[in-house]
């Protein structure tokens, strides 16, 4: 309690505060040259460092936003393009065309991984159909 009451007297004690004090008519010229150097600084200074960050603040609210748009209608294409896949049933067609070849042939073309290669292209491709709608 002792301690919050002498913080609360150290930021509220007026005389802790060193101000520049204006006696006579020299003290009042500096007073309004002070003024109009402070009033001038306002303008010239801080009222475009203010559009400065406002701006900035605001751009990068809107391309995060547009990150995060991108990013969610990215997920959404993966869905729809893993749901036609399903329905037309990609990976079991390549198979049975990998079946329709003599065992020699689909042994190699297994070997080299092929038929994987060939789904993953023709997921690549109905991705980024799905993706031209979005």
């Amino acid at each position: 309690m002792i301690k919050q009451l002498f913080i609360l007297i150290l930021f509220l004690f007026p005389a802790l505060v060193f101000a520049d004090s204006y006696e006579g008519v020299a003290g009042a010229a500096k007073s309004f040259g002070d003024y109009v150097t402070d009033f001038w600084s306002f303008f010239d200074d801080d009222v475009p460092s203010f559009f400065q960050r406002a701006t900035s603040y605001v751009l990068e609210k809107l391309i995060l936003m547009k990150i995060n748009f991108e990013l969610g209608s990215m997920k959404l294409a993966w869905t729809v393009a893993k749901s036609v896949m399903e329905n037309f049933q990609v990976a079991s067609k390549v198979a049975s065309a990998a079946n329709a070849l003599p065992q020699d042939v689909k042994a190699a073309l297994v070997d080299m991984r092929l038929f994987d290669g060939v789904n993953v292209i023709v997921q690549a491709y109905i991705a980024r159909y799905v993706l031209r709608f979005l």
